[in-house]
């Protein structure tokens, strides 16, 4: 595991790689995949999306440069104990929590938890947490367990700096009747499905979901891969085949990332033992860029 940015490659992160405590955008790895129900995998996201990064130009898609530098801290060490595991996470994010953005690579969706938590603390309220996902994790508990990946966005409802009203989903595609019992009696929370965002257009979401959000301070943006249709995105443990597309994933990023205070974004459940000519891998790695650059504008680097 890395412990450090001087540990990685010169060209990490497409050379946008630094050790300058002021970077714009800090990076910490959750290699940590010990609470989900399925396939498992993504524990080894952060390794293969770092390789993989040092082939990549540091641009937008639209040849834009990437000027912001990116301090990576590294991976946060496994322990056998998941409750010790998560206490180390919610510490160590406070790392990339000092830059103006930080990315978090998971691991799989659990580690959203501690990660929020840490964020929460950080910033304070109001608060928004912006949740890309074709499943809603609203389970109380699944399989016994309160920080399985199925309990991410209920366990973000306790979070004292957010309220439900800023809690957003974009799109959902598979519901467990619990999970749409709880969005029924919950109105406040807004949610689109990804037929709503093919029959409405992307953009017109993206709009809505900025509106929506306009009164938070800090935004926390939460990507689980299986948003993507799994024509995009097969390299997941539920990988569904009515999802959103790549572009679709990306416009909405340019412009909540663009028009709004985004300050952590994760980027979970990609796993590169089920990832078939690294499709997924780099799908996430055209998210972060997009983002990135989408921040870059954002403020004025």
């Amino acid at each position: 595991m890395t412990d450090s940015a001087t540990a990685l490659p010169e060209h990490t992160w497409s050379g946008l790689i630094s050790e300058d405590p002021d970077a714009e955008v800090g990076v910490l790895g959750v290699p940590f995949d010990g609470a989900v129900s399925f396939r498992r995998g993504a524990a080894l996201a952060p390794a293969r999306l770092r390789e993989m990064s040092t082939h990549l130009a540091g641009c937008a898609e639209e040849g834009q440069p990437l000027s912001l530098r990116v301090r990576d801290y590294g991976d946060v060490r496994l322990d056998p104990e998941g409750a010790a595991y998560f206490q180390a996470v919610e510490e160590r994010a406070a790392q990339p929590l000092q830059h103006p953005l930080a990315l978090f690579v998971g691991g799989d969706h659990s580690v959203t938890i501690p990660l929020m938590r840490a964020f929460d603390r950080a910033v304070g309220g109001p608060l928004g947490v912006l949740h890309l996902d074709a499943h809603p994790d609203l389970f109380d508990t699944y399989d016994g367990q309160r920080w399985s990946h199925a309990c991410t966005a209920r366990r973000a409802l306790e979070l004292a700096g957010l309220d439900s009203r800023h809690l957003v989903f974009v799109g959902l595609c598979s519901f467990a009747r619990t999970e749409w019992d709880f969005l029924q009696a919950h109105p406040e929370i807004h949610y689109y499905t990804a037929r709503q965002c093919y029959k409405q257009s992307i953009e017109g979401v993206a709009a809505r979901v900025v509106e929506r959000l306009q009164g938070v301070q800090s935004l926390y943006v939460t990507v689980d891969i299986d948003v993507l249709d799994g024509a995009y995105a097969p390299g997941t443990g539920y990988p569904e085949g009515v999802g959103l597309s790549t572009r679709e994933v990306l416009e909405l990023l340019r412009t909540v990332c663009r028009e709004l205070p985004v300050r952590a974004m994760d980027l979970v459940e990609v796993a590169p033992p089920l990832d078939p000519a690294d499709v997924t891998s780099f799908a996430a790695l055209k998210m972060v860029y997009e983002a990135w650059w989408a921040f870059q504008e954002n403020q004025g680097c």
